[in-house]
């Protein structure tokens, strides 16, 4: 999450520091990697619909249409198939999250030029913006982006199974907690690392409910704004 141009190029920089690589064949030619990626997203929308173990070479070439001889020869096995389609993913879950906060910068930037340290009152106004910032993060989420959250979650359990996972997972863990790292050091947090995962386990656990109990009871949403605001005035020592 973060709070000036500068956070911005850092999480440009988060980008490139992931290194993701995929499994599958290597393709040249533009046609090919446009049937291999058609490949992936059909392979997504069975891991949303069905979780990662509905994802298998015949039923992927059918949600593709496909021939099934295409799945098998661009990925060798399901493990690979599996392993792209979490790559793909985190790929595109970057390029959300960096757009979003790019679009909120100057919000943040006003916010920060605004907030006295020392003055409770300054703090007090600050918690309430970024708060609403925030809530807007996770209810743009769950209405634009709600098989974006089913498809992580249903990759954070199958790591839990398949190890081959787990380096692609620490990555997109990597780059969320990064961008909200460096926000919490621009306002002067003590222990930003910290800070960044408390808070980062809030927004998982806020978007886990509103993806259970739905988001457009307003009854719901103001639960949800209470929890992300409590914990900002906690790390930035304002109390209610």
């Amino acid at each position: 999450m973060d709070s000036s141009s500068e956070g911005m190029k850092s999480s440009g920089k988060h980008d490139s520091d992931m290194k993701l690589k995929y499994q599958g064949r290597k393709t040249s030619r533009a046609n090919s990697e446009q049937r291999r990626r058609t490949i992936l997203e059909a392979a997504l929308r069975i891991v949303v619909r069905d979780g990662v173990r509905g994802v298998r070479h015949r039923a992927v070439a059918k949600e593709a249409s496909v021939p099934l001889s295409a799945t098998t020869y661009y990925f060798k096995d399901i493990t690979d198939l599996i392993t792209d389609t979490f790559t793909l993913f985190v790929e595109m879950g970057a390029q959300k999250f960096k757009a979003y906060w790019e679009e909120s910068d100057s919000m943040l930037k006003m916010a920060m030029k605004e907030l006295v340290p020392s003055d409770q009152a300054s703090r007090q106004v600050f918690a309430d913006r970024i708060s609403d910032l925030a809530i807007e993060y996770v209810l743009i989420q769950l209405a634009e982006h709600r098989d974006y959250l089913i498809a992580e979650r249903a990759f954070q359990q199958e790591c839990l199974r398949n190890e081959n996972l787990r380096p692609i997972a620490f990555s997109h863990q990597k780059f969320f907690l990064d961008s909200l790292k460096t926000f919490f050091a621009k306002i002067g947090s003590n222990h930003p690392d910290i800070d960044a995962e408390l808070f980062g386990s809030i927004i998982i656990h806020v978007e886990y409910q509103g993806l259970i109990a739905g988001f457009e009871d307003e009854t719901t949403v103001d639960r949800l704004r209470v929890m992300l605001k409590r914990q900002i005035e906690l790390m930035l020592g304002v109390y209610s």
